[in-house]
């Protein structure tokens, strides 16, 4: 059976929302961040493997640690970001504590601890929660230092059991989350601003494709790129019978209705149309909102997208 750690250097991507979809439109809409994310790298240069592996999206490199974690924080549809490296390949609790002790500076220091266990694949002897016990009552036996805290521990020990071998996640990184860019249709975009450029990051969050038109501020569009690097690229889909077509904008921001019109190329023969919407999704904001959404887009992996949210992330 095959590992999902792939490499030294492996990292597992979390999903959110796009986790709640119908089967159907989950594969679409993980088709479409797999594309985003292999231009992204290309772009980059940054050499990646993407694979699925037991239903988990495992990304593997030979790059260094952090270029990856940053270009992989930039991938819309993705809220975390877990770094795996293989622990151990023996599933026992004594030789799990042993290996992940041999790596913690603070052996000996008084703090305290907890164990998640999530398991892939069978396992006939242990299951997550047995597995977490004992490899708890382990560490314990090998470092009397330590004392067990399962609400607010010093140190989650996460870790993933496979049949043959355990590995550690290290570190959980956040992502820029939202749904994939492109999987919701086409918005018009007329950019000048830091306003423009947030508005438009945050339609694009949701899954739009951004088309800008007119003149726009070619470092606002640079700066968004590094979330999706097809803005400007249109979306396509069938018609009635089966032929490719290419998609109508939907949406418009920045632009009135009337500057939108000869860009939206509206079908003439279209039976169904649907209207073009103005846009303005920064109504309400603060200028603190702004800051914080700004800072977000600049580290996504380090800033909140808004300054009042409170992360479930790292539950």
């Amino acid at each position: 059976m095959r590992s999902i750690l792939l490499a030294q250097n492996s990292w597992i991507l979390r999903f959110g929302e796009l986790g709640l979809k119908s089967r159907p439109v989950r594969r679409t809409f993980q088709k479409a961040l797999r594309r985003n994310l292999e231009q992204l790298a290309l772009n980059s240069n940054t050499p990646m493997i993407h694979e699925l592996i037991r239903q988990q999206e495992i990304i593997s490199s030979s790059a260094p640690i952090a270029d990856v974690e940053d270009l992989l924080c930039h991938i819309l549809g993705v809220v975390a970001i877990d770094r795996v490296v293989l622990l151990c390949q023996e599933v026992t609790p004594i030789a799990v504590a042993k290996a992940y002790l041999s790596r913690d500076e603070n052996v000996g220091k008084s703090r305290t601890f907890g164990v998640r266990v999530r398991r892939v694949g069978e396992n006939k002897e242990w299951n997550s929660q047995s597995f977490a016990g004992a490899v708890g009552a382990a560490m314990l036996g090998e470092d009397d230092s330590l004392s067990v805290n399962l609400r607010e521990p010093d140190r989650w020990v996460k870790l993933i059991m496979e049949s043959d071998r355990v590995s550690l996640v290290e570190e959980r990184i956040s992502g820029a989350g939202g749904l994939p860019a492109g999987v919701q249709g086409d918005v018009l975009v007329q950019i000048k601003d830091r306003d423009d450029m947030l508005g438009a990051f945050l339609i694009m969050r949701r899954g739009t494709r951004l088309i800008p038109v007119l003149d726009c501020d070619e470092k606002y569009i640079a700066m968004l790129s590094k979330f999706d690097p097809f803005i400007g690229s249109r979306s396509h889909a069938k018609d009635e019978v089966g032929k490719r077509i290419q998609r109508p904008a939907w949406g418009a921001l920045g632009l009135t209705k009337e500057q939108a019109a000869p860009f939206v190329q509206k079908r003439i023969d279209s039976v169904k149309t649907t209207p073009l919407s103005t846009l303005e999704p920064l109504c309400g904001w603060t200028e603190e909102e702004k800051i914080a959404l700004l800072n977000h887009m600049e580290k996504p992996s380090i800033n909140l997208s808004h300054p009042d949210l409170i992360s479930w992330i790292d539950s």
